[in-house]
């Protein structure tokens, strides 16, 4: 083992020594939704149950971050990174692989952010050398608090605080405060594993060899294109990965779906944002200039927000600042021009306009007349996903834009199974609500869903199942 290992694990007390080998930490507590922003009521707590596990060695940098829980109300999921210094960083798909390897990242950095979930890894680096942007309260090799800051959506630069509890030292506790509000609490303990079966953690999933992509796309890329669905309706993929905008035509500008921001991985310690360098607003101020390079001469008219959830939302003040109005579910209105007027918003081109940000709510249907192109922003009212949603419905050209409830990962008759009461919901409300002849974009997948198809969704053994 490296000596230099040996003598910060040495100057540790008993209770924090860890063992030489291959460790695995794992955190059970809940996460709040409502406090990330992305509960069913933005702002009001919704505790769920979330596990956190961080598997290390002694003797290399590597790491293997595996999380189960919500991150959003209506889809629970699991998922395990294997992140391999000095240049690899491997989405691990155990149960149906293959893995998807990004070669080329900086999977140094991203290690060491994830190996101090375990506090003795971290107290284990500090003593060697002080973690950037972190103030950190250490006693009898315990580390107590650990503070840093971060640009979150509709928050603005918010301090983060970790504060652990020793009383039990096996099951240490822990409180993630972001803005004095719980994020995340759980109770911690420790295994070491033995070395053959660590081995096989930082293997490929056998059965197919990974699929091969640039580092360049981790942790998220950006590569935006318009596609044009209908005379004057478009749509922008890659605005970042997995997320695409509805874009519509009108005599008086553009209409955009929503207002795209990054991701902010709060379990890494500082947290990083999944679209690094462009803070709060500065994904949707691309997405502007990517519009104003493809619609020369075209204002922006408006901006439509879905839901109130950070991501799908947060980037408005770019919108605004470019001359556009901002509409939202009535519901969310006072929240949103809360959110959106703090002073804690970091600099961006909305800093220097003098007036606070005016939300438009939409409490039924808002028609933006348009002779040959007319929008319609349609409620949707109260889902699984959140508790207000808005559609944006290009009339004339049939097609109709929604967010987050309707996510098909194929053209099948049927729900996708790890989605079936949003969709099922969703399939409900459209078939009442939409002429049968509309078509369905949805935020984040390419196919485009018919209503007669959601109809079908309907008659399927899985919707039936949820109202016996």
């Amino acid at each position: 083992m490296n000596p230099k290992v040996l003598l910060m694990l040495a100057a540790l007390s008993p209770a924090t020594c860890v063992q030489a080998g291959v460790t695995e930490f794992c955190l059970d507590g809940e996460f709040n939704l409502g406090a990330r922003y992305q509960g069913i009521e933005p702002s009001e707590d919704e505790f769920v149950p979330t596990r956190w596990c961080v598997i290390t060695e002694d003797e290399s940098q590597r790491a293997l971050f595996r999380a189960s829980g919500k991150s959003n109300p209506d889809m629970h999921g699991s998922w395990a990174i294997a992140v391999l210094p000095p240049d690899v960083v491997r989405i691990v798909n155990a149960d149906d692989p293959p893995d998807i390897e990004f070669r080329g990242a900086d999977a140094l950095t991203e290690a060491l952010r994830i190996r101090r979930i375990d506090p003795r890894r971290f107290v284990e680096e500090h003593a060697a050398s002080p973690i950037p942007e972190t103030r950190v309260q250490i006693e009898d090799g315990k580390l107590l608090t650990a503070h840093m800051s971060t640009d979150l959506p509709l928050r603005g630069r918010v301090p983060v605080k970790w504060r652990w509890d020793w009383s039990y030292a096996a099951q240490p506790e822990l409180r993630v405060e972001v803005d004095g509000d719980v994020f995340f609490r759980a109770t911690g303990s420790w295994r070491t594993l033995h070395q053959d079966d660590a081995e096989k953690l930082w293997a490929a999933t056998p059965g197919a060899d990974p699929v091969q992509v640039p580092g360049e796309h981790w942790p998220s890329r950006i590569d935006m294109r318009r596609v044009e669905i209908a005379d004057s309706v478009h749509l922008v993929r890659g605005v970042r990965s997995g997320f695409q905008h509805l874009v519509v035509e009108t005599d008086q500008g553009l209409v955009v779906a929503d207002a795209p921001a990054g991701w902010v991985e709060i379990h890494q310690l500082p947290p990083s944002d999944l679209v690094p360098g462009l803070g709060i607003s500065g994904l949707s101020e691309k997405l502007i200039d990517f519009l104003q390079s493809e619609f020369p001469g075209q204002p922006l008219r408006a901006v439509a927000l879905t839901h109130a959830h950070d991501d799908h939302a947060g980037g408005a003040r770019a919108f605004a600042a470019a001359g556009g109005k901002v509409y939202a579910p009535a519901k969310y209105e006072a929240f949103l021009e809360t959110a959106f007027n703090r002073d804690t918003m970091p600099r961006d081109r909305f800093s220097d306009i003098s007036e606070d940000l005016d939300v438009l709510p939409v409490s039924d249907t808002v028609t933006l007349a348009d002779e040959s192109n007319a929008v319609r922003l349609l409620s949707m009212g109260a889902g699984p996903h959140s508790s207000a949603g808005l559609g944006v419905h290009a009339v004339d050209a049939g097609f109709f834009y929604v967010s987050d409830v309707h996510v098909p990962n194929s053209e099948d008759d049927v729900p996708r199974t790890n989605r079936v009461v949003t969709e099922c919901w969703f399939a409900g409300w459209a078939t009442q609500n939409l002429p049968p002849e509309t078509i369905v974009l949805n935020s984040h997948s390419t196919p485009q869903t018919p209503v007669s198809r959601l109809a079908r969704y309907l008659e399927s053994e899985a919707c039936q199942r949820l109202r016996e």
